[in-house]
C-alpha cells in the first residue's frame, strides 16, 4: 500500500525516533502535525477512541490510515474501531510513556497525529495489607514520585529519552544503573549528583530547581536502608487526603500534563512546570474544575480518562489548604 515517505512528514518522523511502518507511495505531501495525549484510565483499561486529527484532507472510503512504531514496546496494544479511531488498552504492568502516531492520507495529502500516552497513575492504596511503617522508606511510595518529577522525564532519563543510558522511572531500571551502593549513600552516585554544588554535574542540572533538602534526605534514607523495594497500603483505610504535599504528590501526580502546559507550551494559558504556575491554576479555580470535569471548564487530561476519584480529592485538599509550596 505504501512505499515511499518523502518531504518534511518523513524527516518529522525520523526525528521523533518513531520509525513509522508506513512508506506512502505519493509525490507530494502537505504536512499537517497535530499532538494528542492521553493517560491510561488504569491497567487493561480500554481508552476511549483515540481519533486521527484531520485539518488538511477530507475522511472518506478512499482515506488511508497508518500506525507509526510504538515505542517502547510491551507497554499496551491497541485496535482500530469502525470509525478509524484507534483505542489503546495498557499492560497489567504499564510504567513509561508510549510514544506513536497516526497518518492519515487521502491522495498526495497526509495529516500526522502525534501520540503520547502516559501510563496509569498509580492505585491511592495498595493490596499487600501491610500498614505502611512511618520509619522506612518505600520506593514507590516515597522515592519513585520523586524521580518521576525531577528526573525520568523527556529530554533526561524516561524510556524514550535514556540520557546517557539511565532509566529512572521504575524500581527495576533504578537498579539496573549499576549505580546504587546499598547502604551508603555517600558512594551512590545517584545521591552524589543530587548534592553536587558543580552547576555542570548537579542533578536536575539548571534551570530546573536543585531537589529539596527533605527529597534529597529521602533518597539517601532510602539507599541506607537498603535500597528495598518493600510494599504497603498507604491508606488502608481509605483515601487519606490529610497533609497532601506538592513535591510528594500533587507534582507528580500532574507531571505528565506538562506536556502541554508548560514554559514555551503554555496551553490554555495554564503553566504546570513550576510551584509558581501551578499555584495560579490552583487559585483561579482551573485546575479544580478541569480535573473534576465540572461544568464551564476543559476536562482534563485532554482526550484521556477522568483521573481517579482519591487523586482529585487529594489534589483539592491541597488547593483548599492554601496550594502550599510543600
Amino acid at each position: 500500500m505504501f512505499s515511499k515517505f518523502k518531504s518534511f512528514v518523513f524527516l518529522y518522523l525520523v526525528v521523533l525516533q518513531f520509525g513509522c511502518t508506513h512508506e506512502p507511495q505519493i509525490d507530494i505531501i502537505k504536512t499537517s502535525v497535530a499532538n494528542v495525549s492521553v493517560t491510561a484510565a488504569c491497567p487493561t483499561c480500554p481508552s476511549n477512541p483515540i481519533c486521527p486529527v484531520i485539518d488538511d484532507i477530507v475522511a472518506n472510503s478512499s482515506t488511508t490510515y497508518e500506525v507509526c512504531a510504538i515505542l517502547p514496546a510491551g507497554q499496551g496494544t491497541y485496535t482500530w474501531d469502525q470509525n478509524n479511531c484507534w483505542i489503546w488498552t495498557a499492560t497489567s504492568g504499564a510504567n513509561q510513556t508510549v510514544e506513536t502516531c497516526i497518518v492519515a492520507c487521502n491522495g498526495i495529502i497526509c495529516d500526522t497525529t502525534h501520540l503520547i500516552i502516559y501510563p496509569p497513575i498509580p492505585s491511592d492504596t495498595g493490596s499487600t495489607g501491610i500498614p505502611c511503617n512511618p520509619d522506612v522508606i518505600y520506593f514507590e511510595k516515597d522515592v519513585l514520585p520523586i524521580l518521576t518529577a525531577n528526573c525520568a522525564y523527556s529530554g533526561c532519563h524516561n524510556a524514550i529519552s535514556k540520557k546517557e543510558g539511565i532509566i529512572l522511572d521504575s524500581y527495576a531500571n533504578v537498579i539496573k544503573t549499576g549505580k546504587i551502593k546499598v547502604g551508603n549513600p555517600s558512594k551512590t552516585e545517584i545521591y552524589e549528583v543530587l548534592i553536587d554544588t558543580d552547576p555542570k554535574d548537579v542533578m536536575p542540572p539548571p534551570p530546573a530547581s536543585k531537589l529539596t533538602a527533605a527529597q534529597i534526605k529521602i533518597i539517601a534514607d532510602w539507599i541506607t536502608q537498603g535500597a528495598k523495594n518493600e510494599m504497603c497500603d498507604e491508606n488502608p483505610n481509605g483515601c487519606n487526603t490529610i497533609n497532601v504535599s506538592y513535591s510528594n504528590y500533587v507534582k507528580p501526580a500532574l507531571a505528565s500534563c506538562t506536556a502541554c502546559h508548560k514554559t514555551g507550551n503554555v496551553g490554555g494559558g495554564i503553566n504546570l512546570d513550576s510551584y509558581a504556575g501551578m499555584k495560579s491554576a490552583a487559585d483561579s479555580g482551573r485546575l479544580y474544575g478541569s480535573l473534576a470535569w465540572t461544568n464551564g471548564y476543559k476536562n482534563m487530561p485532554q482526550g484521556g480518562s477522568k483521573l481517579p476519584d482519591c487523586t482529585i480529592a487529594k489534589i483539592k485538599s491541597w488547593i483548599d489548604a492554601g496550594s502550599p509550596q510543600n
